[in-house]
């Protein structure tokens, strides 16, 4: 089930993406075939994109702004006709959810599309619209392209990019499996490397401060600092690998981005790519570096503390937050540094800061279960570092985003958290049924 938090998120956005969608209205009952046909589409093509995608229907075309629904247009949405529909198209069929919300009294419908699960979705019917034009191509193979377009998969190198991220699925698997026998021994952490990184997180965080406004200093946030050994400081060969890289490696398992590109605030600097996320649209704030050398600094306020109806819980931290941000955290390292350093060992630190007398929650609208105690944390900031070989966190970085997961419990005073509770929640964010 989407949160509150989770819609925000994605109204904020404000700019329609590979994995995001804007419509402003449709009446299931009153659509045309050509508008379901095309609806079908963009859902097809979602589902061939890494991490899928959500279809928000209740914002202006004009200007993405969130308008809502009509009480018609809202009540008519139901998952069973348009799954009834999409799997006249879909082979093989795929589930999809279909939310309905109430955000500060506007409706909103949001179509959850899952990635694809072991092969892509290939559409199997034709359907064309009132003119004889084919909107829908029996055999065709969709994608959702960087211009916010579904398309036939438009060459030979983005159709061998899906293969292999088929392919990947099965590999993972196979990690699983082989995991103990291809750990390898970390590489040691020398003292030119230490200071090599540090010099990248102090530039970074200098960087941060003169882009956010001071409200970031003054609430808590997520910290991350990731990097990669041995260090090499142009291990990347260019300013537009990084750019690719970070592309391919994003995160939108919940519609917004980790890490976050904020087009007009993203700029290639000597050493690397930063971008920054100020805050004047969502009251978010963000900004990272990442550096030639594979170092990667990431900072972010706590949703926590920047939404209102979060806020209003007072000194709180979303116990299935912690879950889920931590597991995106791991996924995004696991695909970054699998295609940057596949023979190196990482070193990842994520920290939270202003954890003094910070209480874990249930925010209740994620069906999160009840907290029968109350779980506050007596430390200033919480710090997890894991060091392992990227083969490591390649095979097992769910595993190892549960580990960290409960070391935030622990400094939160919970010392008996559930590991099946834990792996559940991360099984819903992985298989888009939030």
């Amino acid at each position: 089930m989407l949160s509150e938090r989770d819609i925000r998120e994605l109204l904020a956005v404000r700019s329609e993406t590979k994995n995001l969608d804007y419509k402003q209205s449709m009446n299931w009952r009153t659509a045309t075939a050509e508008q379901k046909a095309a609806l079908v589409k963009d859902t097809l093509a979602m589902a061939n994109t890494q991490d899928g995608g959500k279809i928000i229907f209740g914002m202006r075309d004009s200007d993405f702004e969130p308008t809502g629904l009509t009480d018609e247009e809202f009540e008519s949405f139901d998952t069973t006709r348009f799954a009834d529909l999409l799997n006249r198209y879909a082979d093989p069929s795929f589930p999809c959810a279909v939310h309905k919300l109430t955000i500060d009294n506007k409706r909103f419908a949001v179509i959850e599309v899952p990635e694809f699960g072991v092969v892509p979705i290939i559409c199997k019917a034709d359907a064309n619209d009132s003119q004889g034009h084919q909107m829908l191509k029996r055999g065709a193979t969709y994608i959702r392209t960087n211009r916010a377009a579904s398309e036939v998969v438009p060459d030979a190198e983005t159709m061998r990019d899906l293969l292999n991220r088929a392919m990947v699925k099965r590999g993972d698997e196979l990690l699983r499996m082989v995991e103990r026998l291809i750990k390898g021994k970390p590489v040691g952490f020398d003292e030119h490397a230490a200071t090599e990184i540090n010099t990248e997180v102090a530039d970074a965080d200098h960087f941060i401060r003169e882009h956010l406004p001071d409200e970031f200093r003054r609430v808590g946030h997520w910290e991350v600092e990731f990097s990669v050994l041995p260090y090499l400081r142009d291990r990347m060969p260019n300013l537009a690998s990084i750019s690719t890289l970070l592309e391919k490696s994003q995160v939108t398992l919940r519609g917004w981005y980790f890490p976050h590109f904020d087009r007009r605030n993203t700029s290639n600097f000597a050493r690397g790519v930063q971008s920054y996320m100020g805050g004047s649209s969502s009251g978010h704030l963000e900004a990272y570096r990442a550096y030639q050398s594979g170092a990667f600094v990431w900072r972010s306020a706590l949703w926590e503390e920047t939404v209102a109806s979060m806020r209003e819980r007072g000194k709180a931290l979303s116990f299935v937050g912690v879950i889920l941000d931590i597991t995106e955290h791991f996924l995004f390292a696991k695909r970054y540094y699998e295609t940057l350093a596949p023979e190196g060992t990482v070193n990842l630190t994520i920290r939270l800061t202003d954890t003094q007398d910070r209480v874990l929650k249930s925010f209740g609208d994620l069906r999160e279960g009840v907290l029968f105690a109350e779980y506050v944390c007596r430390e200033p900031q919480v710090e997890i570092q894991t060091k392992c070989t990227v083969a490591e966190l390649a095979a097992a970085y769910d595993e190892l985003a549960r580990k960290a997961v409960r070391r935030v419990y622990e400094l939160f005073n919970w010392n008996k958290s559930d590991e099946d509770m834990i792996r559940s929640w991360q099984e819903r964010l992985l298989n888009r049924r939030l």
